[in-house]
């Protein structure tokens, strides 16, 4: 270990006397050569003062370890302790003179404590050498620190003292410490009037802002022991009593070893001098800018919104200041305007010179235009950015109309508008070439005439004073006039007057300006019309017949007499709509208004509220109810008989009948909208006992239409909650064995039980919900086909499911097939689906082409419900089906009924000849099987082979059935 040579102990009089003695490093050459030196004098020494038989001869060379030891550390005291023994056993043990094994023995002892103290000797002293280096080492750190740390503090109070800003020492809240500053600033002439007095006692009492300087000064210091440094305002009291606004930072720091704060004060009776100017010049720039007369506004660049907003600009535009700041343009007004004005904010924010807009068109909060002159420019920092958007801009609208009336006053007699001009006394000077085609008369055949030649007869001389007493009055008249063509024609026209006057007032001639409003007056009596009536059948519309209707309620409150309300629908027009088309239902509907016409009396409303539905308002019943019933009845059945008759619709023949609802009324506080309710109600009723009748409003029907709206609500949610289920119904070829399936929907509803489609599905495709669950139907049973092609045993078998007319009918149904076959991977031949005849008799072209699409994708289309709709053999030829489907009404009684069965066969003979398969639904009996078997239907569904099932027990009767 490295070893310093700082004198300690005895080295001090030594290194004083042999300086290069004791320097240099301990344990070095020169030491141990200095401990054999000092082991010779010893022995010297002790050879000269006694005989080599004394005793006591390893004294004599302690000295010489110890002061070797305290000069060249414990090297050469070690080295001092080895020579001496080895001196006192040569020289001084017997035989004397000599190294022999006697004297080692004799000596061993003696050698062994003289060794023992001389190490323990210089290990001491070594031990002291280093205690002494270390503590001199640190003495020289300390007051290298104290020289440092004094320097510094002489710095600090250098600057502290020359600081241009008061500042000050403060130890336990107390000043303790202040330069010359602090002390000018309070009107101080020396520290001690200062040191000791705490912060508060050159305060006042209370801060500006209401609080007690003792104990706002107790939470900054409080602050600052937390934080460790704080900036806050303060006001001190001067000397002189006046009050000293500061802003004060106060920083905890050490001083002479101990916690201190150090303060440093900022005057900020300068910076509110200044705050106070640049609040006066604010505040006459705001009010140049507010009073200037143009409108001033400003933007942030960066999003456009409104920071300035003048009082010009309130006046001008209508937006109140606060309505208007920060807000964008698209706030305030239309769209297509707003964009325009970022677009120009931001062409002016990229550019390095100033926009001019000269015509930009404002919408004010009125909704009136106004033209402005604007100009933009973009206010930028020191480095050069666009931190906002100086808008000015000057209302030039005046101006432009006053221009824009000079252009029109330079082709006045170009426009569509007949002018003439006539003088003081009314004899015409000058007309244009709208007058002369309006009028018939040329301008050489009315110059110097009175206007009067255009005179009609229809107005009085009445109607002409009171005209010209206007005109005289305010210079200007307008109104409707008939006037009298050249070829005496009387026509309406618009015309306006306006007397032309010189600078003193004087009326110099008359403008006269008016137009043709002929078609005008057509175009409002067709409006009149068309407001009260129904623009297809002539017939009053709803609103009439509620005028009406309001009429004859009070009218019967008053006789004591009875009324009523049939309300009418045409059963089953929607299919003629779906069929043949909505022309062919507007013929219909037409001709229905007519015979409704006929049947009733000249007295009573007919009127159409919209699609098939019809209303007949009756008065003047009678005061008998049973009177008032029986005559209804009687009109009733007539509309109904009348109603009933056949349609010849162009090519077509179609028949329909009506449902007729009846309501009575003999001023029985009930509303106009009760007993229409009542009458459709009561139609309801007629259409669920088997259409083509007549029913009085019944209460009970009430709860049957409020128990349908229910079961809508219900089939709303149905699909979502998956209460929706497909169940399959076997179906097998001649020989027993299973072809496939149709797949027939469920609903098993949590509190109405199994639900039966009879209900749901007329509601659903009344309500379009059929479209979701068609969707959910296909998609499921693709799934499920998709499952049976995975099993060997299953993957031959059909899987057919219904289309309605509404599912059909989409646009992108073909799609919507194709997409279900290609997500579920299904082998689509297997697929088949059945339509029925309602969709195929709908614009058969369009009908076809659809079918041969989705023959294209490769389904089967099979015709559900054969026999019962609309079906012609030239329809049939077109379309690419695979099957025919014979409807279970003509399989039921096909073995009892003769002319079913007669029509059965047909139905299989042409279905062979059309190379159609054929399949029988309904099958019930093993009569009803013989017979279709008998007769080549080689397909069969119904009872007798299964009814529809959950896929697991549909699973358990395939397994049971041949392969």
């Amino acid at each position: 270990m490295p070893e310093n040579t700082t004198p300690v102990a005895g080295q001090d009089w030594l290194g004083a006397k042999f300086p290069s003695l004791v320097g240099g490093r301990r344990g070095g050459l020169r030491h141990c050569l200095f401990a054999a030196l000092l082991t010779v004098l010893a022995l010297l020494v002790r050879l000269g003062w006694a005989p080599a038989s004394a005793e006591l001869q390893h004294l004599t060379f302690f000295p010489a370890v110890v002061v070797a030891a305290a000069v060249g550390g414990y090297r050469a005291g070690l080295l001092a302790t080895g020579l001496g023994a080895l001196a006192a056993t040569y020289f001084f043990t017997p035989p004397y003179f000599a190294i022999t094994a006697d004297n080692l023995r004799l000596s061993f002892w003696a050698n062994s404590v003289f060794a023992f103290d001389g190490i323990v000797v210089s290990l001491a002293i070594e031990a002291m050498h280093r205690y002494r280096d270390r503590y001199r080492g640190e003495l020289v750190q300390s007051e290298a620190a104290l020289a440092a740390l004094n320097e510094s503090q002489g710095r600090f109070r250098s600057l502290f003292e020359q600081l241009p800003d008061p500042a000050w020492l403060i130890r336990d809240e107390h000043f303790v410490e202040a330069n010359a500053a602090a002390l000018r600033a309070l009107g101080l002439s020396s520290k001690p009037e200062l040191l000791h007095l705490h912060p508060v006692d050159i305060s006042p009492e209370f801060q500006p802002d209401g609080e007690a300087s003792a104990r706002k000064a107790a939470k900054q210091f409080e602050i600052v022991r937390r934080s460790g440094i704080h900036r806050f305002n303060w006001t001190h009291k001067r000397l002189d009593g006046t009050l000293l606004p500061v802003e004060v930072t106060l920083t905890q720091i050490q001083w002479d070893g101990r916690p201190a704060m150090y303060s440093v004060w900022r005057d900020m009776g300068d910076s509110q001098r200044a705050a106070e100017n640049l609040r006066r010049a604010k505040q006459l720039m705001e009010s140049v800018i507010q009073n200037i007369p143009a409108v001033v506004f400003l933007k942030r660049a960066e999003d456009l919104r409104f920071e300035l907003f003048n009082r010009a600009g309130e006046e001008l535009l209508g937006y109140r200041a606060e309505q208007v700041l920060g807000k964008t343009d698209a706030d305030l007004f239309p769209p297509q305007q707003a964009e325009l004005f970022a677009d120009s904010d931001r062409q002016a924010l990229a550019a390095n010179e100033t926009l001019d807009i000269p015509e930009s068109l404002v919408a004010t909060a009125q909704g009136e235009l106004r033209c402005l002159y604007v100009r933009k420019t973009a206010l930028r920092d020191a480095a050069g950015n666009a931190t906002h958007l100086l808008g000015i801009a000057i209302d030039i609208t005046e101006r432009k109309q006053a221009e824009e009336e000079m252009r029109i006053a330079a082709v006045t007699f170009e426009t569509d508008a007949a002018i003439m001009i006539s003088d003081p006394g009314g004899n015409i000077l000058r007309v244009n070439n709208a007058f002369q085609k309006i009028t018939g008369y040329s301008a050489e055949e009315v110059a110097g005439k009175n206007p009067s030649i255009l005179s009609s007869g229809r107005h009085d001389n009445v109607f002409y004073s009171e005209m010209w007493s206007r005109l005289l009055e305010t210079g200007t008249w307008a109104g409707e006039i008939w006037d009298r063509r050249k070829s005496g024609q009387i026509y309406p026209k618009w015309l306006t007057i306006t007397a032309v006057k010189n600078p003193s007032g004087a009326t110099t001639g008359y403008v006269a300006i008016f137009t043709d409003i002929t078609e005008r007056k057509r175009a409002e009596a067709e409006i009149r019309n068309l407001a009260f009536y129904d623009p297809l059948t002539k017939l009053p519309n709803r609103r009439l017949l509620l005028d009406r209707f309001n009429q004859a309620l009070a009218n019967s409150a008053r006789s004591g007499q009875y009324g009523a309300v049939l309300f009418l629908d045409m059963d089953k027009f929607k299919v003629l709509n779906d069929t043949l088309g909505h022309d062919y239902g507007d013929l219909m509907l037409i001709e229905v208004a007519k015979r409704i016409g006929f049947v009733v009396r000249g007295s009573d409303v007919v009127a159409r509220l919209g699609g098939d539905e019809f209303v007949v308002l009756i008065e003047e019943l009678g005061e008998d109810p049973l009177q008032a019933s029986n005559k209804l009845i009687a009109v009733a059945e007539k509309i109904r008989a009348a109603l009933a008759v056949a349609y010849h619709i162009e090519n077509h023949v179609y028949h329909s009948s009506p449902s007729i609802g009846v309501s009575l009324f003999c001023g029985d506080g009930l509303s106009t909208g009760d007993i229409l309710k009542r009458a459709d109600i009561a139609m309801y009723q007629a259409k669920n006992s088997g259409r083509n009748t007549v029913r009085f409003y019944d209460p009970e029907m009430q709860q049957a239409v409020e128990t349908r709206a229910a079961l809508e609500a219900d089939l709303r949610q149905a699909l979502a909650a998956g209460q929706l289920h497909l169940y399959y119904q076997i179906q097998i070829d001649s020989n027993g064995k299973p072809l496939g399936a149709e797949a027939l929907i469920r609903w098993l509803h949590p509190q109405r039980g199994m639900v039966s489609p009879a209900q749901f599905i007329p509601v659903a495709e009344e309500s379009s919900l059929i479209l979701e669950i068609g969707a959910w139907v296909l998609d499921t049973a693709c799934r499920q086909l998709a499952a049976w092609q995975q099993q060997e045993a299953t993957r031959g078998l059909l899987l057919a499911i219904n289309v309605s007319a509404h599912q059909f009918r989409q646009p992108d149904f073909v799609d919507a097939v194709s997409t279900a076959i290609s997500a579920h991977n299904i082998n689509v031949d297997r697929l088949k689906l059945e339509l029925t005849e309602s969709v195929i008799v709908d614009d058969v072209g369009e009908v076809v082409a659809k079918m041969h699409r989705l023959k294209a994708l490769g389904v089967r289309l099979s015709l559900d419900d054969f026999g019962t709709g609309y079906s012609s053999l030239s329809y049939l030829k077109q379309m690419p089906l695979d099957q025919l489907k014979i409807d279970q009404t003509f399989v039921r009684d096909v073995v009892s009924d003769p002319n079913d069965a007669v029509l059965v066969k047909t139905i299989i003979d042409m279905a062979n000849n059309f190379r159609f398969n054929v399949i029988a639904e309904g099958v019930e009996t093993a009569a009803q099987h013989a017979f279709l078997k008998d007769n080549r239907c080689a397909a069969f569904q119904g009872y007798l082979f299964g009814k529809p099932l959950p896929i697991a027990e549909f699973k358990i009767l395939l397994d049971s059935l041949p392969a």
